[in-house]
């Protein structure tokens, strides 16, 4: 029974949780580890370093056809990346290379997003496609994960990232510092999607992946704390960090979402979920051991 993940690079979409890096591999690896034939459609940047035992084709999951035979002989299906556009076609092409069990990896945007009209949709799209494809599907709707968070996006959509700020002394500045978003450890996140992958249990249910809320400031005050230094931190106004975003290419709309986020999850905390608990038998992995693991991408 092979397995077949999509491989994406990060999009500015709102909510989007790219496999490419931290996430895809950790999957295949634990895929792999299980004895599960495991293949990736990934981008030419990522062909090289899978797991020993792990088919990697070329492709772009955007362009599914170019690349039909990678779903050839498949059973299951880890779909991340998909565009509304393609996303029948992608689904057609798996359901006739024999996938019965779809995990989606979603974001919170289909709780938006429905309430405008669908051809706005963006992840919703997605979702009803592969819903109404007949394979057993389930949605994965994770939190943002601590190695994109923190090594690569940041809390803004400007691709600037707090590793090199970090390592170069610089000063790390953010609006809404006390805000706790939620965070998830992507070894995690890969967890339970293996579980989810293997479990009919979960065909045809949407399911949330929590990681421990923490805020702006703890995680500098941990960071700082575990390398044995004070990191500069400036908490600075909306309109700092709208000026910011937008210098550097931040569409309008993205800056107020970002913006309206932050103002949500200082106003109403987002509480503790026991679903990643659950899933795994065992507590979400905290950031402080997510940094433990990660302190190398901080010094110089």
């Amino acid at each position: 029974m092979t397995t077949l993940l999509t491989i994406v690079e990060h999009r500015n979409i709102p909510g989007h949780v790219p496999t490419a890096g931290p996430v895809g591999r950790r999957l295949a690896a634990r895929l792999a580890a299980a004895d599960e034939a495991t293949r990736v459609l990934t981008p030419p940047f990522e062909a090289a370093g899978w797991p020993d035992g792990v088919e990697v084709v070329v492709g772009d999951v955007t362009r599914p056809a170019e690349s039909a035979a990678a779903f050839a002989g498949i059973r299951r299906l880890f779909l991340a990346g998909a565009v509304p556009e393609t996303a029948y076609e992608l689904v057609t092409l798996a359901r006739e290379g024999g996938a019965d069990r779809i995990v989606v990896l979603s974001s919170h945007g289909p709780e938006f997003e429905i309430q405008y009209e669908p051809e706005a949709w963006h992840w919703l799209a997605v979702e009803v496609v592969v819903e109404r494809s007949g394979a057993g599907w389930t949605h994965l709707r994770p939190s943002p994960v601590m190695a994109h968070q923190t090594l690569q996006d940041g809390y803004s959509y400007t691709g600037s990232n707090w590793a090199d700020t970090i390592k170069h002394g610089g000063v790390i500045r953010e609006p809404y510092a006390d805000a706790r978003y939620p965070l998830i450890h992507e070894d995690d996140l890969a967890a339970v999607a293996v579980t989810l992958l293997a479990d009919d249990r979960y065909a045809g249910r949407t399911v949330t992946a929590y990681g421990p809320p923490i805020s702006p400031r703890e995680q500098i005050r941990l960071i700082g704390q575990a390398l044995g230094r004070e990191i500069p931190f400036e908490e600075i106004t909306l309109e700092q960090a709208a000026e910011r975003d937008r210098q550097a290419g931040v569409a309008e709309e993205l800056i107020a979402l970002g913006q309206s986020v932050g103002a949500d999850l200082l106003a109403n905390p987002v509480e503790p979920d026991d679903t990643v608990a659950r899933l795994l038998g065992r507590p979400p992995r905290s950031y402080a051991e997510w940094l433990a693991d990660n302190l190398d991408a901080f010094r110089p």
